[in-house]
């Protein structure tokens, strides 16, 4: 029996409740009348301990009656032990609520002292709502330096995450830019983005570094080093680099470029780079001409716009003259999409515009030239399709053959405008359309379209360079055999001809269909979409952390340290979550807000 009852207790769990007054908690049998537990899980035990304590008082108890006495012993245990755990339960409970918490303030860009002033204001409503509630909310540590515990906590939670995720690359690609803060402290950024072979991507930042002397090219390259180190990935895997236009970045010998793939190409690999497709979109704009027209327009309206009382009166008049705008705007060259808006609101507002400035001797005025008038409009036209293309390139988690897509087609709507110039067809140019076109200013505009195809041309020679392997990538089963490398011509041919593929890819996404290409059969076709699927055409993720570096780190916050700097910036632009239950767990001991 004492063998049996061991190693079956479950069996016997109810037969100690009734006949014994025993109940198993935690693997322990605790007696339902003292509460004590007895030295060895046995039956012999614990029918001892019965029989010694307890029999005399509970004997008379007997069939139902006996159940009865049972289920209300038990029931007044467990309502102890809730009891005592209730503390524990409320602690944990207010634990999280600061984890999460601290997570809005972060990513909404607050500093960590607002968690004192949200606690006032949970304060004040669990009064208002909720007044038994109010110790609850009370327990809530939000101080300020509580918050920056839970975001040190989050953000490293984060990094263990993007590691992990890291090891388990088969290809992956880095962004990089550098930028100052308002401490004058340079600050590079290197963002990942890395594909495994089950083709899921993962978009981080893989670190903040501050480069506390010099920022050479070889300055970044050991920052970058760090990066790669703390995130344990392989240059052997590293398949590609993105940077701005910076000599320290994309020099031929000392650059960033340069000696990150001296490096990859020691270890084995090979690496595409290039230049941010933003930021060459940007140069060819600003080389399309007519800048005195864009001077022009830049001196009107910051005269407008510097002085207060022009800037008032300026807004009445175009009040009382109903225009379609109440105001124009700045220009400012650090403002990608400045340019157009800017020659749109002014064409618009150009005959209010011309009116006011009349009115004063020493206003700037608004030149009455009909070929200045055609020349701004042809202007607006331009920079409206150039604006649009920069929004087409600009987001997250675009693969980087659908932005050379983009290029292309805008270099063949400028062959397009150009040949409509010639017939005098102003279709696509609405503005020239409205103050009308002069023959004369037609080889001019022609002109202007063919050196920005050229412009265009140049800018994106490395993305030119690489068109057959985006065509492989992105139709494996239009492009030419002989077009791709040789180590590829084998597989290829045998994709080609498998029908069952050729089906999936019609009906799935890219990234689906090279999910099911089977590996054991067209690996090295599978690991060049990884390559695609892991490059960065731009760095458009850096510049949107440095906007969010520059709201953190402003002039009210400028003693952040780079740390601190570093942990906001993982949390607000991760899209991973932080495993704040976990988090919670580890905590050794709770306790509530002082």
């Amino acid at each position: 029996m004492e063998r049996q009852w061991h190693t079956d207790k479950r069996k016997f769990k109810k037969c100690w409740e009734h006949d014994y007054l025993f109940t198993e908690v935690d693997s322990n049998a605790i007696c339902l009348v003292c509460k004590q537990k007895v030295a060895v899980l046995k039956e012999y035990n614990i029918r001892r301990h019965y029989e010694t304590m307890h029999s005399h008082q509970f004997a008379k108890y007997t069939g139902e009656d006996r159940k009865v006495k049972a289920a209300n012993l038990l029931m007044k245990l467990e309502t102890q032990q809730q009891t005592l755990l209730q503390p524990s339960t409320a602690q944990e409970n207010a634990t999280l609520a600061s984890y999460r918490i601290s997570n809005i303030i972060v990513r909404s860009g607050h500093a960590f002292a607002a968690g004192d002033f949200v606690k006032e204001c949970l304060t004040v409503a669990a009064e208002a709502v909720c007044p038994t509630q109010k110790r609850a909310f009370s327990q809530i540590s939000l101080s300020r330096n509580t918050v920056t515990r839970r975001v040190e906590d989050m953000a490293e939670d984060v990094r263990g995450q993007i590691a992990q995720r890291a090891g388990r690359f088969s290809a992956f690609s880095i962004a990089c830019d550098e930028s100052t803060d308002i401490s004058d402290s340079a600050q590079l950024l290197v963002f990942l983005r890395g594909v495994n072979e089950d083709f899921e991507v993962c978009q981080e930042l893989a670190g903040l570094e501050t480069l506390k002397g010099t920022t050479r090219g070889i300055d970044i390259f050991k920052a970058v080093e760090q990066v790669m180190d703390k995130n344990g990935l392989k240059w052997e895997n590293l398949s590609g680099i993105t940077t701005d236009g910076a000599p320290a970045m994309v020099g031929k010998r000392a650059g960033l470029t340069a000696l990150v793939s001296d490096k990859v190409r020691e270890c084995g690999g090979s690496i595409f780079k290039y230049h941010c497709i933003l930021h060459q979109e940007q140069l060819c704009a600003k080389n399309i001409g007519l800048k005195n027209v864009m001077q022009d327009v830049v001196g009107i309206v910051n005269n407008i716009r510097s002085k207060a009382l022009s800037h008032r009166q300026f807004k009445a008049v175009v009040d009382e003259m109903d225009a379609q705008y109440g105001d124009v705007l700045y220009h400012q060259e650090v403002r990608w999409l400045s340019r157009g808006k800017v020659l749109r609101r002014f064409f618009e507002l150009r005959e209010e515009i011309r009116v006011f400035q009349a009115t004063k001797e020493n206003n700037i005025q608004v030149p009455s030239d009909k070929h200045w008038i055609a020349d701004l409009a042809f202007l607006v036209d331009i920079t409206e399709l150039l604006n649009i293309l920069n929004l087409q390139l600009q987001g997250r988690d675009q693969i980087i053959n659908q932005l050379y897509d983009h290029v292309r087609a805008f270099k063949q709507k400028l062959q397009l405008l150009s040949r409509h110039l010639l017939t005098g067809n102003l279709a696509h140019f609405p503005s020239l359309r409205e103050v009308g076109l002069m023959e004369e200013d037609t080889p001019k505009y022609c002109n202007i379209l063919s050196d920005l195809v050229v412009e265009f041309d140049h800018r994106f020679e490395d993305f030119r360079g690489n068109e057959a392997a985006f065509e492989l990538f992105a139709q494996p089963f239009a492009v030419n055999v002989d077009a791709v490398s040789e180590e590829l011509q084998m597989e290829l041919l045998e994709l080609q001809s498998d029908s069952d593929l050729r089906c999936r890819f019609r009906e799935l996404s890219l990234q689906d269909f090279y999910k099911s290409v089977p590996a054991h059969r067209y690996g090295k076709i599978r690991k060049h979409a990884q390559v695609m699927f892991s490059l960065f055409g731009s760095t458009y993720v850096c510049e949107q952390a440095f906007s969010l570096m520059n709201l953190n780190k402003s002039k009210l916050r400028n003693a952040l340290s780079d740390s601190h700097l570093h942990d906001i910036l993982t949390l607000s632009v991760s899209q991973l979550e932080p495993d704040i239950k976990r988090l919670v767990k580890t905590k050794d001991r709770l306790h509530v807000s002082h």
